[in-house]
This record gives C-alpha cells, structure tokens and sequence, in this order.
C-alpha cells in the first residue's frame, strides 16, 4: 500500500523514493516466492506495466481509513494469508529475510518439524510500531484490522485481542526493519552500501545534503567522542551502534509506542527532554548538547507533540529534517530548526525511524558491512 499525497517538493522527495523503493521490494518478492501480488495506491501509473501485479486504485474521493482499505483488500481477494508492506517500509531487506518470513507464515499452526510455530501468528518488523506485517487466518483478524487506524498501530492491535501471537524476527541482519518515512531516512540509506538499485537512483537530489547524516557518523566512527542519541529510541537499536564504536553515547528513551497507544492522539505525550528546553530555551537546548557531545541524533516528533498543541503538518516536519527553515509554517518548529541548525555540533533530526532502523543501518555504515 502506498499513498500520493505530495503536495510539496520536500513530500515529493519521499514519495519518490518510497516508488522507488516499492520497485526494489517486488523485484525481491518474485525472485523469492511464487505469490499474488497486490498494488493499492491513489496513483498506479508510476508502477510498470510489464510487472505481474493487480493494479487497486484506492479512490481519493473518502477520507483514508488504512484499516477499512486493508480489509476490504483481503475480503475481496479471498486472502487467507497476507504479508503486508507499507510504502517504503521495507528498503533493506533482504532474501534471508524474505524466505523466512515466506516458511513461518505458509507452516503456521503445522504439524511435525514445525509444530512450535503458532496457528495465529504475526510476524513484524516492530511490535510497537509495524511498517510491515505477516499475518496468518487473515479472515479472524479483518474485524481488529478494520478499525486499526494506522500501519504503524496494526501488530499492537492484534496483540492486545489475545488472538494472536505477536513476533519480531530475530538473527537476522537488524538493519531490515529500517524504513522510508522521512528525508532523513533518505540521507541515511544513501550512505548504506547495500542501498538497492532502483532506490539508489532516487537518492541524488542536493536537498539531502543539507541532513547531517554524514558528519553524525564521522563523529560516530572517532574513538572517545560523545554522541547523544534523544526520543523513541530502541534499546537493541542502540546496543548495535555501541557494538560497532567506541563512543560515549548518551541515550534518552522515551515516550516509545506513542503513536501506536494512540497517547499522541489523545495529548497525554509528556517529555523530559522537552521540559529540559522549556528551561533552557530552544538556543539553550543545543549549546548544552553541545557542551556535552560531538553529535547528536533527535526524534524530534516527541518534542513536537510536547510543546504543540497540534502537530506540525508532514510538509513542515520533511522541512525542518532538511533544514529547509524558510519552508516552515509553524513557528514553534521554525525556530526549533534554526536552533538546530545553528547548534555547535551536527544534530541529525528526524522520526521514530532515526532512533530505530535508522540507527540499525548507521551501525552498518559505521561497522563497514
């Protein structure tokens, strides 16, 4: 599933290499397994025509409800099996990957050499807050994904049924739960050397130089330098990125599942980062983190729903990760960024991806696979 919503340049720079990226991912899926193929998008005229897929044309002319389209989607196809992506949710992930995910979903609930496994199971990339899902007896779980609102909320609705088991893949390279949700997911994955073909090519625009990705891992990559890591970070996310350094990092955790325990939705995000720059100022905030560490990697959309009643559009989020000020309405983010941006040491700001996946595929950069 893939949405077309790009109203602005910095919009389209991620729809683009989500498309991109879609391409990647189908090329993986054909060589790998022998299965039906479904594309549900506003737009499909991107998509190219000689590739096997049945083309959805999701109408634009209703409000989108992901959990209605997904299920309605599985209804109309009879699937009793379904292995879900979201746009761009799955950029480095691997043939391994895939045919493990293939062999647990088509051996849930078997007998013999597979028994342990399940009958309802979820495979995803995280519990708390899924790009993709594997989902077996997909027609017991349509009633929990009709009024799931969001990807991101799927695998943690269907925990909380108690219908089914919910498991993260693990052993396999932790880099494939990395995914496109932001332009600093963009800057990251261009500097991947396993960064695919098609996605690749979409990576060139200059916008993204403006991300401080690289600097962030030349700091990484120094012995002894200090790296303050700031949001919904993943404590295995981390732990990577401390295996492949030698750095001091310095972790703040929190407000983790935000989004998919609908707390954002409800305004009850508190954060004690947050608080620490209503004392400090926005101008406060960075030349303390720069007085205490070379660099700095920020989930920034926890301090966001912390000081803003409402949050700031997409369009303004993409443009305060490219430190693209002049594009920026709200004026709570606008000087947040420009704080950033004139902060002593290089500050990385971005998603919950930044501080998940994202920090997966920096411990890969910086660990030179």
């Amino acid at each position: 599933m893939l949405g077309a919503s790009a109203e602005t340049a910095q919009e389209r720079l991620v729809l683009e290499a989500q498309r991109a990226a879609t391409l990647d991912l189908v090329n993986l899926i054909q060589s790998r397994i022998s299965t039906r193929l479904i594309l549900s998008s506003p737009e499909v005229n991107w998509f190219p025509a000689d590739v096997d897929a049945v083309r959805e044309i999701d109408s634009n002319d209703r409000p989108f409800h992901f959990g209605a389209v997904l299920a309605n989607l599985a209804e109309a196809h009879q699937l009793e099996r379904l292995l879900y992506f979201g746009g761009g949710s799955a950029p480095l992930l691997d043939s391994q990957l895939m045919d493990m995910l293939a062999g647990l979903i088509m051996h849930a609930g078997s007998s013999g050499g597979m028994a342990r496994i399940p009958s309802h199971i979820v495979l995803a990339n995280n519990r708390h807050s899924s790009d993709w899902v594997c989902i077996s007896h997909v027609e017991d779980a349509l009633p929990i994904i009709r009024e799931t609102n969001r990807d991101n909320s799927l695998a943690w609705a269907l925990q909380e049924s108690g219908e089914y088991e919910v498991r993260i893949p693990a052993g396999f390279r932790p880099a494939t739960s990395m995914d496109i949700d932001t332009p600093s997911d963009l800057a990251i994955l261009r500097l991947h050397p396993d960064c695919p073909p098609h996605l690749l090519s979409a990576l060139g625009a200059p916008e993204l130089d403006a991300i401080p990705a690289q600097p962030v891992i030349d700091a990484l990559r120094r012995e002894g330098s200090q790296i303050a890591i700031i949001g919904r970070v993943s404590p295995l996310a981390w732990q990577e990125v401390n295996k492949v350094t030698r750095c001091w990092i310095r972790v703040f955790s929190e407000e983790r599942g935000m989004v998919a325990s609908e707390r954002l939705a409800r305004g009850e995000v508190r954060s004690v980062m947050g608080e620490l720059m209503k004392l400090k100022g926005q101008a406060g905030f960075f030349e303390l983190l720069g007085e205490i560490c070379d660099a700095a990697i920020i989930d920034n959309r926890v301090l966001m729903a912390d000081h803003i009643q409402a949050m700031p559009s997409r369009a303004d989020r993409f443009a305060s990760d490219l430190y693209q000020i002049d594009k920026i309405e709200d004026p709570w983010l606008k000087s947040f960024t420009h704080a950033a941006q004139k902060s002593p040491i290089p500050v990385l700001l971005g998603g919950h991806n930044v501080v998940s996946g994202g920090l997966y595929a920096i411990a890969e950069i910086v660990g030179g696979r």
